[in-house]
């Protein structure tokens, strides 16, 4: 699922270059209708909600990845739509009768916020590959870590997800032509990545705030396994 959440990037890059083939000043961005995840029958909140699956922690990976694909290509895409808002698929919020909850997928679109307005700046992760197979003979890799970023004044915000489910990525983080002085994170992770909140436990799933060490001019943070991580640092 989460390798086939990242293909939006080259989806998004090889739709730019054919539509520049004639728009070759680029007047005429990408919108992107309806994206998320999409999963069998099931897991619904209802037995009457079509579509209805309860979002899980392995949603809101997809959910960071796919955001932070967008915000890399924040000149060619000027509006993205998740498909759904409320009890279907990759909703934010699940709903029945009185009883009302938020999904893992809100948190992380509330931990994305912070990028509205900014300046999108080019990041550049590092990070040991994630290989896995979808089947014996269909090997597949994803990026150890991936992200992006996004200037306010001397505020930088860093967003990124660490999609492996068993390897923690302890980081080195530079802002090039600047120092760090402070810097905040706030986490969404669980060991499970079938975790999700319910009207029983509506809280199972939920952000932490986490400690930034600053060394020098640089952060040195580090990424939980099956993560998506917002990264608030002032810079000098």
């Amino acid at each position: 699922l989460l390798g086939r959440a990242v293909k939006m990037d080259p989806l998004i890059q090889t739709q730019w270059d054919a539509m520049g083939q004639i728009d070759t000043d680029h007047r005429i961005k990408l919108i992107v209708d309806e994206w998320g995840t999409w999963h069998r029958e099931g897991s619904e909140v209802y037995s009457t909600h079509l579509f209805g699956q309860t979002g899980t922690m392995r949603d809101a990976l997809v959910a960071g990845l796919t955001l932070d694909i967008f915000n890399r290509h924040a000149d060619k895409v000027t509006m993205a739509n998740i498909a759904q808002l409320i009890n279907n698929l990759q909703s934010l919020f699940l709903a029945h009768e009185d009883q009302f909850v938020v999904t893992p997928n809100f948190h992380v679109f509330e931990m994305y916020m912070p990028h509205y307005n900014g300046q999108s700046v080019r990041t550049v992760f590092t990070a040991p590959e994630v290989n896995f197979s979808k089947t014996d003979n269909n090997p597949d890799k994803l990026s150890g870590l991936a992200g992006s970023a996004s200037l306010h004044g001397k505020q930088l915000i860093v967003t990124a997800v660490n999609p492996s489910i068993t390897e923690t990525r302890e980081t080195e983080i530079m802002a090039r032509g600047a120092g760090i002085k402070a810097a905040t994170a706030t986490v969404l992770s669980e060991k499970d990545i079938h975790a999700r909140n319910s009207f029983e436990n509506p809280e199972a799933v939920q952000v932490k705030k986490a400690e930034v060490r600053i060394a020098g001019d640089h952060a040195i943070f580090t990424f939980p396994p099956a993560s998506v991580v917002q990264l608030t640092m002032e810079l000098a």
